[in-house]
């Protein structure tokens, strides 16, 4: 399948340049609507809405953050108009700018209320599925999908990353891939990041443990800004074309372009397209993967420590995979609350003894990973909600 390439970008390199692109939905509706044409003219089946910072966190920076609704459904209705049944329509939901504690002051609830306003609007609006893209935070991505779900939409989770093959914040591909799919993202995704050449390691490392579609969004290269703050990309579209096709071997189910791509980018990759794709079995092996960084397979689990004070966990050992913390007797806030302060001092995979399942549901909910569970069968649905693994 074939998405479509930049937005933000080449409004800019069309001389419409703004610090909140997303009010072009409203103030110039039409050129939105010519972009989405190009794009669907060039072939892409998937037209991505004009919404990437419009959350109202994002759009606080400018004053706008009680617009939040209103231009997101403005995205939708243009995307909307021009696809009408032909193309899919993606909601694009960006990252905030902000990171949730302990490395920003963002509570998980208030970053989830502010994704839930966008995909709302978004599902209202009439749109087909959410992209999540340009994450550079698992956790900050994990509380979009959380608000993304309940719209009931399908929901593919995109990341970037940085050169040393992790986001932003230290996630791992495997961990980014494994975290999302097990809060409800049905298609995983690479965007942004670099050129072509530079998704091939990211997605590799996805297709090792995952067997979800995947769709790989690069820029047209990395940009370079000339002295009047222009910025030029690398790969022209004759250029990125044939790189694609190494993307695709690569076990890629769907291509598109993100900065620096144009419709001619697009148009130039529709002929790799509409074939099937067979998904390339991953090693399927039961896990437990921390917040961003560590992942442990069940046979090392054996060496998990019991803790019994969240002081205990700086403490740990290289040799520890895993620290086993019990939920018994907490209330649900108390649970929570745990679980903040566990991962706080720990980036290691956390096991979870628990016999209420309201407390070890808003466990699961601030754990920013896929966690391994002790408990009965009346605990089986919350897990199943987070995707966590019964262990014993």
């Amino acid at each position: 399948m074939l998405f479509d390439g930049s937005m933000g970008a080449l409004l800019s390199s069309m001389g419409h340049a703004s610090e909140c692109p997303e009010l072009f939905n409203v103030e110039d509706p039409k050129l939105i609507q010519s972009i989405h044409q190009q794009y669907m003219e060039a072939g892409a089946k998937v037209l991505i809405t004009n919404s990437l910072g419009s959350n109202p966190i994002k759009l606080g920076r400018v004053g706008l953050s009680g617009r939040s609704k209103e231009l997101t459904q403005a995205a939708v209705q243009n995307a909307r108009a021009v696809a009408q049944d032909q193309a899919y329509v993606a909601l694009d939901v960006g990252p905030t700018g902000e990171f949730l504690a302990p490395l920003g002051t963002m509570t998980l609830e208030d970053m989830i209320e502010a994704f839930s306003i966008v995909c709302q609007a978004g599902r209202e609006a009439g749109a087909d599925l959410i992209l999540l893209e340009t994450m550079t935070d698992i956790a900050e991505a994990r509380a979009a999908c959380l608000a993304a779900r309940e719209t009931g939409l399908p929901i593919c989770a995109s990341f970037t990353f940085e050169p040393n093959g992790h986001t932003l914040t230290g996630g791992s591909p495997e961990c980014a891939a494994l975290c999302l799919q097990a809060v409800g993202a049905r298609v995983m995704g690479i965007n942004c990041s670099g050129g072509p050449v530079e998704m091939l390691a990211p997605l590799d490392a996805m297709r090792r443990v995952c067997a979800l579609p995947i769709v790989v969004q690069p820029n047209a290269g990395l940009p370079q800004v000339d002295a009047e703050g222009n910025a030029h990309y690398r790969f022209s579209a004759q250029d990125m074309a044939p790189l694609m096709q190494d993307i695709l071997s690569h076990g890629a189910s769907a291509i598109g372009g993100c900065c620096g791509t144009t419709p001619e980018h697009i148009r130039l990759m529709a002929p790799l397209t509409g074939g099937p794709v067979p998904l390339p079995a991953c090693e399927g092996k039961p896990f437990v993967c921390s917040t961003r960084i560590a992942l442990e397979f069940s046979a090392a689990l054996k060496s998990a420590v019991q803790v019994d004070e969240v002081d205990d966990l700086y403490d740990l050992e290289e040799e520890d995979s895993a620290a086993i913390l019990s939920l018994n007797g907490l209330s649900p806030e108390q649970a929570a609350q745990l679980m903040d302060d566990a991962q706080a001092a720990t980036k290691k995979p956390l096991l979870l003894q628990a016999d209420q399942p309201e407390t070890l549901r808003q466990a699961l909910r601030h754990y920013a990973g896929v966690a391994g569970v002790f408990g009965g069968d009346e605990l089986l649905p919350v897990m199943a909600e987070y995707g966590a693994h019964r262990i014993g």
